[in-house]
């Protein structure tokens, strides 16, 4: 009971994973469609009455998905204050009414000042749940399958995008098409998810680790017993508790948890690779097939019907699907073999696209352009199995309980900084390089292999609290925790603290 507890609890937190990936499945088909895009000016009608391309359509659908990602920015940064304030669980609950908030907005937005509006305080709640919910499922999750766990976060986003992808093809192909109605409830009907996490979240435990931090001991210990199914005065449950509680003490005795504590030897290390591995993520290119993956295959030579339709699925099918290996895998081939697995996988993928769609173009042979297809097919099942849950895992596993918010802010921060930033210039230099493109991403992903050989270690089987010895971590170790636990008084459970 208590692993399935453990499971419930980490796939009604990563609903807020969902929110993210149906509003990426929602945005890549509601860019597509004729009159979302006559409304907002990034098409218009010709002389002869035509819709034809606006002249700033490309910097116009960089700005639509890059105030959503510049939101989700702000929101990474302000919940190290919240996550820290009011705990991961609460935090859980402002980040779902944000997005409930900027759902609203852009559904009735007329004006692309609105929409504009609403994409920013949409991705400030997801900025804040992006952060939060790997740090929640890690904190409530025993070691032994705390990685598979977290990995739910990302299975959550691809469920999300591919369950998006399945309805909005339903809505392109309704009596809704042509009109603004179409778009809307595109964008609306992802409020229902969102009411849905809001809901669970009064049915979820606090964080123990959070609890204990703010000396509430008495509920730390019910909520490790319910996570544990076992009962509060049991071996498994003090064993942990004390386990938490040394570490906790041991922290305390450096200080105030503060910003300038990330420049410290053991843990700076730490921050530059959640950060980088974040940046590396980016960089993949997996948001530009992701945000734009409709205008891609037509470029590729297909019907806007197949792009907008049967390629969409296949895709989001693949991503969603290719998420399992990674939850079966790593606990047993660990973090380090699948980043530097997935890193080969899709850099030779990328390339694969490149020369496919270079030979198509020189050679005037349409069909390569299947090459390309089933490479970026490849492409998706490596990014999904391994980047896409290894990176959040690994983040959300390395920081110890004091800084954990802020440092975990700091990578989260980079993730949505690069996501922000390539999806503004993506579609311009999809324009001016067309196909090479690919040859960016891939030479990124083989970078990425590089940095991980060399900067990753494998955190797989340790606790949360073993990651100051592997990180190198040693201020505060003067003290044993034996020592740092005989000043802190311990609770009997059922009474207060």
């Amino acid at each position: 009971m208590g692993a399935f507890y453990n499971i419930l609890v980490a796939f009604g937190a990563a609903m807020g994973g969902f929110l993210f990936g149906y509003e990426i499945g929602v945005i890549s088909q509601v860019l597509s469609m004729e009159s979302f895009g006559l409304r907002f000016g990034l098409l218009t009608r010709d002389a002869s009455g035509k819709v034809v391309d606006a002249a700033d359509k490309d910097d116009m659908t960089g700005w639509v998905t890059f105030t959503f990602l510049f939101g989700c920015i702000i929101g990474a940064a302000a919940v190290s204050f919240l996550s820290d304030r009011f705990g991961r669980k609460r935090s859980l609950l402002i980040g779902g009414t944000f997005f409930l908030i900027g759902c609203a907005m852009q559904t009735a937005a007329g004006e692309i000042g609105l929409l504009y509006a609403g994409r920013l305080v949409g991705g400030m709640g997801i900025g804040v749940l992006s952060q939060v919910v790997p740090v929640y499922i890690s904190e409530t999750s025993p070691a032994g399958i705390r990685g598979r766990l977290t990995t739910i976060y990302q299975l959550m986003i691809t469920i999300g995008i591919f369950i998006a992808s399945c309805i909005n093809s339903g809505i392109i192909n309704s009596s809704l098409v042509g009109s603004d109605a179409e778009w809307r409830w595109a964008l609306a009907v992802q409020m229902f998810p969102g009411f849905f996490l809001i809901g669970i979240n009064a049915f979820m435990p606090y964080s123990p680790r959070w609890l204990m931090n703010k000396n509430r001991d008495a509920e730390a210990i019910n909520a490790i017993a319910k996570l544990r199914n076992a009962d509060p005065n049991s071996e498994i449950v003090q064993h942990e508790y004390h386990e938490i509680k040394n570490s906790i003490a041991v922290e305390r005795q450096i200080g105030t948890a503060s910003w300038s504590e990330l420049k410290i030897t053991g843990i700076f290390n730490r921050v530059l690779i959640g950060i980088t591995l974040q940046f590396f993520q980016q960089w993949t290119g997996i948001n530009v097939i992701l945000y734009y993956q409709n205008e891609l295959v037509e470029k590729m030579g297909f019907s806007k019907e197949d792009s907008a339709t049967a390629f969409n699925l296949a895709i989001n099918a693949i991503n969603m699907v290719s998420t399992l290996p990674g939850m079966y895998l790593v606990e047993r081939v660990g973090r380090r073999k699948l980043l530097l697995w997935g890193a080969i996988g899709m850099g030779l993928a990328q390339y694969v696209v490149t020369l496919a769609l270079g030979l198509a173009k020189s050679t005037d042979t349409p069909k390569l352009a299947w090459l390309a297809i089933v490479a970026v097919f490849v492409f998706e099942i490596n990014f999904a199995s391994t980047w896409g849950p290894m990176v959040w895992t690994y983040q959300s596993e390395i920081y110890p309980m004091r800084i954990r918010s802020k440092a975990t802010s700091c990578a989260t921060m980079s993730n949505w900084t690069w996501n922000a930033v390539i999806s503004k210039i993506a579609p311009l230099i999809n324009k001016k390089a067309e196909h090479f493109t690919y040859l960016l991403w891939g030479s990124m992903s083989l970078f990425g292999f590089v940095f991980t050989y060399f900067c990753v270690p494998e955190t797989m089987g340790k606790t949360l609290e073993d990651m100051d010895d592997l990180f190198g971590y040693t201020q505060g170790k003067t003290a044993t925790p034996s020592q740092a636990v005989e000043d802190v008084s311990v609770a009997e459970p059922g009474k207060k603290a």
